[in-house]
C-alpha cells in the first residue's frame, strides 16, 4: 500500500503490532454501497473544492491508495470505514461503484486511533478538530500527554497547547472551528485566565479584525494592568473578518495538480504561486513519512 508507512511507527505501537502497514497487504474491491462512514471520524468538515479535485484525479487515475475498513458486526456484507474518508467521499463524487480496500478486524479504540492519526499526520484537521481528536485518543488509551505525543509524532508542548484549546469558552471554540479566529488568536486568548475577559477580547478580534500580534499585545496589557486597553498604540483599522489569514485562491489548474499530488503522496502537499512561478511544498510529520517520500522518489539509501 503505497504511502502506508506514512502512518508512522506510532500506529504500530498503539495497535500492539497489528499488521496495518505491510508492504504487500491483501487488497480487495468492495462496493461503495456496502461501506458506512466511521462514526468516530475526527474530521467534521471537508473542503468541497478539495473533494472535487480529488474526484477528478480519481476519475483519471483511479484510487491510488486503498481505504481501510472493518467488518460490521451482524452484517454479512457490510463494512465500516476506518481510514480513508476523503477517498470514499471523492469516489462517490466520481460516481464509482467500487473501491479498493483492506479489511481488518479492529476494535472501536483502534478504529479511533487509525482515523485520528491518519488525519493528524496528513495535517487535514483544523485546530479544534485536532484538539478534540487528541483528547479522544488520550482518554481512549489512558495515555500521558508525553506518551500521546510520541504516538502521533508531535512534541509534548504541541500536544499540550492543542489540548488547552478545549479550555476556552464554547463560543470561542465554535468561532475557532468556523475559522472566525485562528489558532494563534486562540492561544493568545488562553493567556487570559478570566473567561469574561477572554470573551471580551474575542469580541474585539471578530469586530475589529485584530491580528494575532495585536491580540497578544492586548492580552499582555491585561496581565500587567488587569484591564484590556481601549486601543492599541496607533490606530487599529477595522479589517474584514478573517482577512489576516486569507490567501489568494490557487488557480484551478494548479488546484487540480495539488489534489492529484495529495492523493499520490502520504504527506501534505501544498502549491503556491501561479502557472508561471510558484512553489511545491511537501510536509512530513515523522521519520517514517520522510522515508516514504524518499522511497517514492527512488532516493532511499542502498
Amino acid at each position: 500500500m503505497a504511502g502506508a508507512k506514512g502512518l508512522g511507527r506510532g500506529l504500530d505501537v498503539l495497535l500492539k503490532g497489528m499488521a496495518v502497514d505491510r508492504d504487500h497487504p491483501e487488497v480487495t474491491v468492495l462496493k461503495l454501497e456496502d461501506i458506512v462512514p466511521n462514526p468516530r471520524q475526527p474530521r467534521l468538515e471537508f473542503d468541497p473544492q478539495a473533494l472535487k479535485d480529488l474526484a477528478s484525479s480519481i476519475k483519471e487515475q483511479g484510487v491510488l491508495q486503498p481505504i481501510l475498513v472493518r467488518p460490521l458486526k451482524g452484517a454479512a456484507h457490510g463494512y465500516e470505514l476506518v481510514a480513508g474518508e476523503r477517498r470514499l467521499r471523492a469516489s462517490k463524487l466520481a460516481e464509482l461503484t467500487e473501491i479498493p480496500a483492506i479489511v481488518r478486524e479492529v476494535s472501536e479504540e483502534q478504529s479511533l486511533a487509525l482515523a485520528l492519526i491518519e488525519n493528524l499526520q496528513r495535517e487535514n484537521l483544523n485546530a479544534l478538530e485536532e484538539a478534540k481528536g487528541l483528547d479522544q485518543l488520550l482518554n481512549a488509551f489512558g495515555l500521558s500527554q508525553e506518551a500521546l505525543a510520541q504516538r502521533v509524532g508531535k512534541s509534548r508542548s504541541a500536544v499540550a497547547n492543542s489540548l488547552r484549546l478545549l479550555q476556552l469558552p464554547q463560543a470561542i471554540q465554535d468561532s475557532l472551528f468556523q475559522d472566525g479566529i485562528s489558532a494563534g488568536h486562540a492561544r493568545a486568548l488562553l493567556s487570559i485566565t478570566d473567561p469574561a475577559v477572554q470573551e471580551a477580547l474575542w469580541s474585539r478580534i471578530v469586530e475589529r479584525g485584530l491580528s494575532v500580534r495585536e491580540t497578544e499585545d492586548m492580552a499582555a496589557h491585561w496581565k500587567q494592568h488587569g484591564v484590556l486597553p481601549d486601543v492599541l498604540p496607533g490606530p487599529v483599522e477595522p479589517k474584514p473578518r478573517g482577512a489576516a489569514r486569507k490567501r489568494p485562491a490557487l488557480p484551478e489548474e494548479l488546484a487540480g495538480i495539488q489534489g492529484r499530488l495529495q492523493e499520490k503522496f502520504k504527506p501534505k502537499v501544498k502549491i503556491s504561486g501561479d502557472q508561471g512561478r510558484g512553489k511545491i511544498t511537501f510536509s512530513y510529520a515523522s521519520p517514517q513519512e520522510l522515508q516514504a517520500l524518499l522511497d517514492e522518489w527512488g532516493l532511499a539509501d542502498g
